[in-house]
């Protein structure tokens, strides 16, 4: 039933390598996980590139390990072929038993699941197998149920999870052939570097975008990739039943990025109940188009009664769907520091006391860093970017802190606090 599916998935066994197009800087941590026995789970949003990173994943078997090419199997599990058969785990079974059937594989096998989570209770098979040995897991998704704690009880101890995002702007940089091998090259190309920049402030980073010449092609792909994510992932998925509310949500969120809102205000603004608004928000998370953050209190319980804020996956759908550039050039900007700290891990919050301060950075049980985000520093908004700063760093007992802008550079000594003010693109490149 099965077997004309699984051999057209799986061209490697008889072509060798895969065209896997940009080496991910990801790759370099993932090769390691061959060796173990634990489920890898390859987590982020749709077309942000875990496919192209499991198929660097499989020629990396194929050349530096030496697997037979009939020894991995891979398997888009969103493929239309399979529609019908989703609703039923042991469909998943059915595969893998038709695939033993066709090659007869001899020893450790491979099995790379792409888009798992659309099927249902497939943790069910994953576990299953596992539980069997001689079989290696790698498993793909665009939702964050992956991370879930029903995965964490299912799979406890059996997997690890890897987020993987949209390229940053040090790998466009060097898909635009930079040399950026030490603090001297990247200053020596700064202005090719701030031209590259300023592409990556409004297109984002997702693969197909960056590779694409066309800057209107560029800009189908992003509001096709957005009303994909919406129409046929959130609605469906969460059996959303009023699209008009959610549709009209999530272009709010998109052109108000980086500013406070709490649900009671949403919901009075656009007419719908703060329980529904604060349901459609987490649906946005769950599938890794926004991310929301909170104002930093020591009292959890006092946190939850403050504004959040909420930031998109990529700028490039701020560009597609909200308002011009010029118009929101600060949001552009505050969104890629967020992705930036994000990728690398941060714990994220905001300082709002009787100023505003845009990140604060939480290690362990305190914070640790405070920046703030502004497009052009001027006389009219200096005294507030610095007050706002001076507050965070007084309350959190901080030497200094750091406002990030497009091209402003500047160091100086405000209230015995050291203030750096840095371009946003040497700090991705050079970071402090």
């Amino acid at each position: 039933m099965f077997e004309k599916f699984i051999i057209e998935q799986n061209s490697h066994w008889q072509k060798g390598a895969l065209e896997a197009g940009f080496f991910r800087e990801e790759m370099k941590g993932l090769v390691k996980y061959t060796n173990i026995r634990q489920i890898i789970a390859l987590v982020g949003i749709r077309r942000c590139g875990k496919s192209t990173i499991v198929k660097q994943l499989i020629n990396f078997l194929l050349a530096e390990k030496k697997i037979n090419p009939k020894n991995i199997l891979f398997l888009n599990l969103e493929a239309p072929q399979l529609n019908q058969f989703r609703e039923d785990p042991n469909n998943l079974q059915n595969l893998f038993d038709e695939y033993l059937s066709l090659v007869d594989p001899k020893g450790k096998v491979y099995i790379f699941l792409d888009e798992v989570q659309f099927f249902s209770n497939w943790q069910v098979f994953v576990k299953s197998l596992y539980e069997k040995g001689k079989v290696k897991f790698f498993i793909t998704g665009s939702n964050s149920r992956l991370l879930s704690a029903e995965m964490a009880t299912l799979l406890s101890g059996r997997s690890i999870t890897k987020k993987i995002y949209p390229f940053n702007f040090q790998e466009i940089a060097k898909l635009s052939k930079l040399e950026m091998a030490d603090r001297i090259e990247i200053l020596s190309n700064e202005n090719k570097l701030k031209k590259v920049f300023g592409e990556y402030l409004k297109n984002g980073g997702f693969p197909e975008v960056v590779l694409e010449k066309k800057q209107k092609m560029k800009e189908e792909i992003l509001i096709n990739y957005y009303k994909n994510i919406l129409y046929q992932d959130i609605i469906p998925r969460f059996e959303v039943k009023k699209t008009k509310e959610i549709e009209k949500l999530l272009l709010y969120l998109i052109s108000n990025i980086g500013r406070s809102y709490s649900y009671n205000s949403l919901a009075k603004f656009l007419k719908m109940n703060d329980k529904t608004v604060k349901e459609y928000i987490g649906f946005f998370e769950e599938s890794f188009l926004l991310f929301e953050i909170s104002n930093y209190q020591y009292s959890l319980k006092k946190q939850e009664n403050y504004p959040k804020k909420v930031y998109t996956a990529d700028n490039g759908f701020i560009s597609a769907v909200s308002f011009s550039f010029s118009e929101n050039s600060g949001s552009f900007l505050e969104n890629v520091v967020f992705l930036e700290l994000l990728a690398g891990g941060k714990e994220i919050y905001y300082h709002l006391g009787k100023q505003e301060c845009d990140f604060v950075i939480k290690e362990k049980n305190r914070i640790v860093e405070a920046m703030q985000v502004c497009y052009n520093m001027d006389e009219k908004n200096r005294k507030r970017e610095v007050k706002g700063l001076l507050e965070a760093l007084e309350k959190y007992k901080l030497k200094g802190g750091l406002i990030l802008t497009y091209n402003q550079e500047e160091e100086f000594v405000e209230a015995g606090k050291t203030i750096k003010l840095m371009p946003v693109w040497k700090w991705l490149l050079l970071g402090k």
